[in-house]
């Protein structure tokens, strides 16, 4: 049986909205119009889209003066949430360049491999992450531009670094700005490193039409205008954050960046702000729900929330409803691979329909131009009602993974039966669907988990153990589990003969970004392994039980 039927069975493709052109080109026409409203609020002040403009306008200038301006360049962005880092990731766009978020809190090796992965000739440094820039350029070879915009003079430890070239704000004029070209829809727009299983982060470049197609298709659900207020709660390398800055700054909207230690639970910060929109993943909800920050009228002001990135629980999603009762909520779901989001499930208005949903929210039918399809282990569609893995298809879909095509080749394929010229994603997600809500998320087919929204593979946690313990058995599980089910960390195994525990976590924050690093160590005397030789999980988790 042919699976053509099932392919595009919840969008055509033309019902997609015309692309909305390159974000380097919306950013100048939008920082124009509305030159004298507030683009940002960072660090406890308002900075005007003229103010933006010109941080931004002298990267892009320096990026131009260097040649290392336009398409093909990749210019990296080391920033927590700062107004440099806004104005990095905006000058790189203007210089026509893909931007390459990196975290300041990751650790220097991983720094220095997505540098060089990237191959990013420029990187601009915020005035907070300028002693994590250090180690990261002393591992990094080829030579690489550094921008300081925040610093007086460049760094002493520079002079240590001859193959770098340091400039600091006074050497950043925008001069070269003005002559500068948007580029084309088929450019890079930003470069993102996620977890691999092999034990390597994989990147994915989206492509200025991967993300125009998003855009659009966002403006034109949920309407947004220079009135409204955006919460921003995403670190930049979690691809939910462009959502936040392009979405918002191509209405002349408002960006809201919470102080850092407000940001998982910022229930006075929406409310003295007055904020209007809403997105986070579930666990922040979860999180203020347990600290009893969620209460009913709470945000009257919001008119979107919208949810990504993990299950949304449904007793969550009651509770948030009554939280902000002006406000209409959505569940989005989306891998990297698919840029951002797409698909959505809106819930309805009226609590006793919210509580007839699942247990877990539906994540409903693709944005239009966008399509899905669940398919059996043989390739064949599943009937409505049947488990399936999830493929994805339309302009969002990136064109595979950087530099890898081994790996693209195996995630990167289109269901057999579909109609040529549509880019697909095998997700890996199991999904069902199911009559009146659209799809279903139902979980993974492999070992890959979240924490706090963060995709995690397993695997490269393992890899980051055994190599860390000296031995070839090492097991890593998500663990423990709050109440409504959300992953909120790693624990690790390893044999009795590894060195101590807290030296197999040192060596594993070397590697690892936070979020990844085992909260605890356990030691096995005894090696669990199933019927084929291979590690029984299932054996383990009893143990942490």
């Amino acid at each position: 049986m042919s699976p053509t039927p099932q392919v595009g069975t919840f969008a055509d493709p033309r019902d997609a909205p015309e692309p909305a052109g390159t974000l380097g080109a919306m950013l100048r026409e939008s920082m124009a119009r509305h030159a004298s409203r507030v683009a940002l609020w960072v660090d406890g002040r308002a900075v005007t889209y003229q103010e933006l403009s010109a941080r931004a306008a002298a990267i892009a200038g320096a990026l131009a003066e260097a040649g290392l301006a336009g398409p093909g360049r990749r210019c990296a962005v080391l920033g927590a949430r700062s107004l440099s880092a806004f104005a990095g990731v905006a000058g790189a766009l203007l210089a026509g360049s893909a931007y390459v978020p990196l975290n300041p809190r990751h650790p220097a090796a991983r720094l220095a491999q997505a540098l060089a992965a990237a191959e990013a000739d420029a990187l601009v440094v915020d005035v907070r992450s300028a002693a994590a820039a250090r180690e990261p350029l002393g591992l990094t070879r080829h030579p690489v531009l550094v921008l300081m915009p925040d610093a007086p003079a460049p760094p002493a430890w520079g002079a240590t670094l001859p193959h770098h070239r340091f400039l600091c704000g006074r050497d950043l004029t925008g001069t070269g700005a003005g002559a500068l070209r948007p580029g084309s829809p088929q450019d890079g727009a930003y470069l993102l490193f996620t977890s691999g299983s092999t034990g390597a982060p994989k990147g994915v470049l989206v492509r200025q039409a991967n993300v125009a197609a998003y855009l659009r298709s966002a403006a034109e659900r949920y309407r947004p205008g220079p009135e409204d207020r955006f919460t921003q709660l995403f670190d930049l390398t979690f691809d939910l954050s462009v959502h936040d800055l392009f979405l918002c700054w191509g209405a002349g909207a408002a960006l809201y960046c919470p102080p850092e230690g407000a940001r998982m639970a910022p229930r006075e910060f929406v409310r003295r702000n007055a904020l209007t929109f809403w997105f986070s993943v579930p666990s922040t909800a979860a999180f203020m729900a347990r600290l009893r920050l969620l209460r009913p009228g709470d945000f009257p002001t919001l008119r979107w929330s919208l949810f990504c990135g993990e299950a949304l629980p449904r007793r969550i999603a009651e509770s948030w409803a009554a939280a902000a009762p002006n406000s209409l909520i959505e569940n989005l779901y989306g891998p990297t691979e698919a840029t951002i989001a797409i698909t959505a499930f809106r819930l309805p208005r009226d609590p006793a329909a919210i509580a007839r949903l699942p247990d877990i929210v539906p994540i409903g039918t693709p944005l239009p131009g966008q399509q899905a399809v669940v398919l059996r282990e043989d390739g064949s569609p599943a009937a409505a009602g049947e488990d399936g893995e999830l493929f994805l298809g339309g302009s969002q879909v990136a064109d595979g993974y950087w530099r890898r095509p081994d790996l693209t080749a195996e995630r990167f394929r289109p269901p057999a039966g579909s109609a040529p010229g549509t880019q697909w994603y095998r997700t890996g997600d199991r999904a069902r669907l199911a009559p009146g809500h659209g799809l279903l998320f139902l979980g993974r087919m492999d070992r890959q988990v979240k924490i706090g929204g963060h995709r995690v593979e397993l695997q490269e946690v393992e890899a980051a153990l055994r190599h860390a313990a000296g031995c070839d058995s090492a097991a890593a599980m998500a663990w423990p589990a709050d109440e409504d089910g959300f992953a909120r960390g790693i624990v690790a195994f390893v044999t009795e003969e590894a060195p101590a525990n807290e030296t197999v976590l040192d060596a594993c924050r070397r590697s690892l970004p936070p979020y990844m690093v085992p909260s605890r160590v356990h030691r096995v005397a005894e090696w669990p392994v199933n019927d084929n030789g291979k590690t029984d999980y299932a054996r383990l988790r009893r143990m942490v039980e």
